[in-house]
């Protein structure tokens, strides 16, 4: 009879990482974003759902274990994404239960580069921390810190049991934002001005509002809450345009819902001239004070006193968070002075005539005067 039977396969040590697999599986991690994002963009959704699962299924240790992620977009309660269906609804959204995700890898990324600051390894695992680089269709780029542990299972395969990335931190500094970038942003301002005038001139109306659109989301910061935005020519209850619909409305008109703008930004301006009387910089924002003179294709100058308040956001844009507008003031004319009273002859036969003629000189007088001074006003407000 058998007393004792023992059975195994033999011990193999598991194979050591190295480091050209740890850079190749990082290489496939930034190819696969760029192939989720191209996949979305020329075949839809369903077919970059199908390619990010792939990805996550050849690059993530899900089937081994729980993967440490911690994406850099999520927050609450669904900050870490342990589990595979966390993973695949950060990555391309369209998952009710979490409905905060827009899918990060849908937002047309072209090219990954990663730069690391350093790499460990141990045994069969690896782990990194640097910067992934990653830019999109339209040129923009955005770079986060990232550290990955990498196991090498016992097939052979590189996947990804640990990933960190979060936003590059930007500490507070009284020097965060400079004069030279207030400056440019104000330059910037009136070069936009400008195009949108010439824009509307040579191509219309769509074009031009097309563009004046780009421009507010580049130069004014309604992304972030209202604006504090005050136009020149706006008044009553449609002064203050705290709306990104109410600053284009101002700047190109074609809104029913502000049937008094024209389109500010279609009057033919051709140059944009900036005098500031001051300049105030705290922390990451700055406000400026001073004239704002454009001229029209007709050679026609206008002249606004102008405050601007800019900041300077978390990814290094200056935007424009405040902006008060108004056309300089013109004191009205002095009243006319009264003519003295014509000199009556004095008639003892007729005291009660020479009294009442005096009294209506004088008030013809007056009533001239001011008449002056209200057609001043209405002409100075004109």
């Amino acid at each position: 009879r058998i007393m004792a039977h023992h059975s195994s396969l033999p011990y193999t040590p598991g194979s050591p990482v190295t480091e050209e697999e740890v850079l190749a599986a990082q290489k496939g991690w930034g190819d696969g974003l760029v192939q989720i994002a191209t996949t979305y963009d020329q075949k839809g959704y369903d077919a970059a759902k199908a390619a990010a699962e792939a990805v996550i299924d050849g690059g993530y240790g899900y089937q081994i274990a729980p993967v440490l992620f911690k994406p850099t977009l999520t927050t609450g309660e669904q900050t870490f994404r342990t589990t595979r269906e966390g993973a695949l609804s950060y990555f391309v959204g369209g998952n009710e239960k979490y409905p905060n995700d827009g899918g990060f890898a849908l937002k047309g990324w072209r090219k990954c580069e990663i730069k690391n600051a350093a790499v460990f390894l141990n045994g069969n695992t690896g782990t990194t921390v640097g910067n992934v680089i990653i830019t999109d269709k339209n040129g923009n780029v955005t770079t986060v810190d990232k550290t990955w542990t990498f196991l090498k299972d016992a097939d052979g395969k590189v996947r990804i049991m640990a990933h960190h990335s979060s936003l590059p931190y930007l500490p507070d500094s009284p020097s965060q934002i400079t004069e030279a970038e207030v400056l440019a942003a104000q330059e910037g301002w009136g070069e936009a001005l400008v195009n949108i005038a010439t824009t509307f001139d040579n191509k219309g109306l769509p074009a031009a509002k097309t563009l004046a659109g780009e421009i507010i989301d580049a130069a004014y910061g309604y992304q972030f809450g209202p604006v504090l935005f005050k136009p020149t020519l706006a008044n009553g209850e449609q002064t203050f345009r705290t709306t990104r619909e109410g600053a284009l409305a101002y700047f190109v008109g074609d809104n029913a819902s502000y049937p008094n703008d024209s389109g500010f930004a279609l009057k033919g301006w051709r140059k944009v001239e900036i005098k500031n009387s001051a300049v105030r910089i705290e922390g990451n924002t700055a406000t400026t004070m001073g004239w704002v003179i454009m001229t029209d294709k007709n050679g026609a100058v206008t002249k606004v006193d102008k405050t601007w308040t800019f900041f300077k956001d978390a990814e290094g844009a200056v935007r424009i968070v405040s902006h008060h507008s108004s056309l300089p003031y013109t004191p009205a004319p002095a009243p006319a002075a009264a003519p003295a009273p014509a000199a009556v002859a004095s008639a003892p036969s007729a005291p009660v005539a020479q009294t009442i003629t005096t009294t209506i000189a004088v008030e013809t007088s007056v009533a001239f005067g001011a008449g002056l001074v209200v057609g001043g006003l209405v002409g100075h407000f004109w």
